[in-house]
């Protein structure tokens, strides 16, 4: 009988800059907020200024990942479903038992609570009011870096239909999410709400498939990838207008936000996907165990660190800090390496 061939995998060089990256903006959110939180000054609070861009490349990074993975298997959807909540919500939900238990012991959870907001985190449709419109729930107790996972689970539910509609007709459907994606963005400046802009978004995650795609085929030049980068800059350029139409009112802000965050996908897609992502892989490949480290409890870090590092007021002191820091590792490390082992694993099928 004869076997049957597998996809192509990627190289170990690459897996090692897929962990290095991973890894990199991991620790830069978590240093971002530690200095948005403690209010470091100068130089190094402005060079920590740009969080909501790292969360940007774990969407690319996230794209190019699954569809690493899960181009055959995402055709199986109940498989990859489990596969996806069982990534997904085990560190969600210790991330708000945490956030809860810090609230209780800081004694101000009955002020903050708010059921809105657990069952908005939980129905994964958060983000944060104060920097876009059109938001349905902030997310639960503060927690903020937890706005990302309503569009990453909302991309996970898109990609088993569009990679159906991709395997037929790869080039319409690389289309029609681009188009969709800017008529999204324009539909969410007249009528702001959560779905239309998780739908502008789209296209960046999907750009960092593509190049996947791209990259599993053999092609290493940008001009592989023209496609879906066209689309990420005629995101940009509905986002430009409006920016130039709307009341602005701070680069960090709608409409400029958007913008920025369009912009950065298609700079890091164009650049990576060429001469210096080859570089940065070379140089990811002295050191994988290091970044392997790290990216194995990336998310755990991601979705932690906020209410160890910046809620908590016992974490103020220096040693009490250094104590929620050892404290988020090792969670970090629980929710990501252990407790996966606990749960069931998908089925076959």
């Amino acid at each position: 009988m004869t076997a049957k061939p597998q996809p192509p995998a990627l190289s170990p060089r690459v897996r090692a800059l897929l962990d290095a990256a991973r890894a990199c903006a991991a620790l830069y959110v978590v240093a971002h907020h530690v200095a948005k939180g403690y209010g470091f000054p100068g130089l190094t609070g402005q060079l920590l200024r740009f969080g909501q861009e790292a969360v940007i490349v774990f969407f690319l990074l996230s794209g190019f990942v699954i569809f690493a993975n899960e181009r055959v298997r995402a055709l199986s959807p109940r498989g990859y479903a489990w596969r996806r909540v069982r990534r997904i919500y085990p560190p969600l939900i210790v991330a708000m038992i945490v956030s809860t238990l810090v609230y209780w012991d800081n004694g101000t959870l009955e002020r903050h609570f708010d059921a809105g907001r657990l069952v908005g985190t939980l129905l994964a449709v958060q983000d944060v009011s104060m920097l876009k419109p059109g938001v349905w729930a902030d997310p639960y107790l503060g927690n903020d870096p937890l706005w990302s996972l309503s569009y990453e689970i909302a991309f996970y539910i898109f990609f088993p239909p569009t990679l159906a509609l991709w395997t037929k007709r790869p080039a319409l459907t690389t289309h029609a999410v681009g188009a969709i994606g800017c008529g999204a963005y324009a539909l969410f400046a007249i009528v702001p709400n959560h779905l239309a802009l998780v739908i502008a978004y789209y296209p960046l995650w999907w750009a960092g498939a593509m190049a996947a795609q791209a990259y599993l085929d053999g092609a290493r030049t940008v001009r592989a990838i023209a496609v879906p980068l066209a689309w990420l800059v005629a995101l940009c350029g509905v986002a430009l207008v409006v920016a130039l139409v709307q009341p602005r009112y701070g680069i960090g802000l709608y409409p400029i936000l958007p913008l920025r965050h369009f912009a950065v996908a298609a700079i890091v897609v164009a650049v990576m996907f060429g001469p210096v992502g080859r570089l940065m892989a070379r140089a990811s490949a002295w050191s994988p165990a290091l970044w392997s480290g790290v990216a194995s409890i990336s998310y755990g870090l991601y979705v932690l660190h906020m209410p160890l590092l910046v809620d908590w007021q016992r974490a103020k002191g220096a040693g009490g800090f250094a104590l929620a820091a050892v404290l988020l590792v090792v969670l970090a490390w629980a929710v990501e390496r252990w407790l996966p082992r606990l749960l069931p694993r998908a089925p076959s099928r």
